[in-house]
């Protein structure tokens, strides 16, 4: 009976999170610090809110959506900034449940909108270059 239920516990974990990997080039953003934001939404509602920002968007209204959304089991919200040069072999980022996030990449001042709908469970692999950005998601 307890391997059953540790079994179920390491599922579950792992069904809500995403595994991130970062390579950072030495000139990344022009040599400036990458803010990338690993967001959950637990409405879709609120989900379909988020996925129509860019990134320079959602970095302008973060502090207000989550004022509105302060349960983190609706909307839980996983912050980084990466740095030029910066290598992350991987990382776990533990979601609140969802199925899906949303990955918001703030490059400078690109007029793209620098966000990616990912599954959890997924593998992800960013490449930040001088001006862009690569997200490779592998399921």
């Amino acid at each position: 009976m307890r391997l059953v239920l540790a079994s179920v516990l390491v599922w579950v974990g792992c069904s809500s999170s995403i595994y991130l990997q970062v390579d950072a080039d030495d000139n990344a953003n022009f040599g400036a610090p990458v803010p990338v934001d690993i967001v959950f939404a637990d409405s879709p509602e609120l989900e379909q809110q988020l996925i129509a920002l860019s990134a320079q968007e959602w970095f302008a209204k973060r502090e207000q959506v989550l004022r509105d959304n302060p349960d983190e089991d609706v909307l839980k919200v996983v912050s980084f900034e990466f740095v030029p040069g910066q290598k992350i072999a991987e990382q776990t980022v533990r979601g609140n449940g969802v199925k899906m996030a949303i990955v918001f990449v703030n490059m400078g001042g690109s007029a793209a909108t620098n966000r990616a709908r990912v599954p959890v469970g997924s593998t992800v692999h960013l490449r930040l270059g001088d001006t862009t950005y690569q997200l490779d998601i592998k399921k």
